[in-house]
């Protein structure tokens, strides 16, 4: 089971690149951008459910004792991921730097969800710039 926060980091993913799209068909409706947008976010969040899913089986198989394959399959995902992309830039009608943008998607999502990790307070936990004990809080 993959923790919260990678979830998270993959649904704003899927979030960001959906709203990266609509604004750059709204704003430029130009084919080749809009193209470029889709096709890199869509590779970056392809990539990244394929990443989760294999982190999880690998460290999954490493606390059963087993030793599985998992790690294996790390070399061939990133083999093909390299190849689509050398295929959309080489082969495809899209701008190049909005391929880009799309493809850096999850760069955002993890700062996004790194921040609203490190602000969030869980229940247990208390703010330690105060000291509960303080005489100087007579509330």
């Amino acid at each position: 089971m993959a923790s919260p926060s990678i979830h998270r980091i993959e649904r704003l993913n899927y979030a960001i690149a959906i709203i990266a799209v609509v604004i750059g068909l709204v704003v430029t409706q130009n084919r080749p951008i809009v193209l470029g947008l889709m096709l890199g976010a869509g590779l970056t969040c392809l990539n990244f459910y394929a990443l989760r899913r294999l982190v999880v089986k690998w460290t999954a198989e490493a606390a059963s004792g087993k030793g599985g394959n998992a790690s294996l399959l790390m070399l061939p995902k990133m083999v093909g991921l390299m190849g689509a992309v050398a295929v959309a830039v080489l082969f495809l009608p899209i701008d190049v730097i909005a391929f880009a943008i799309g493809y850096s998607i999850f760069i955002l999502s993890i700062v996004i969800e790194t921040a609203f990790s490190a602000f969030r307070v869980t229940p247990g936990t208390q703010d330690p710039t105060q000291d509960p004990t303080s005489e100087h809080d007579h509330g």
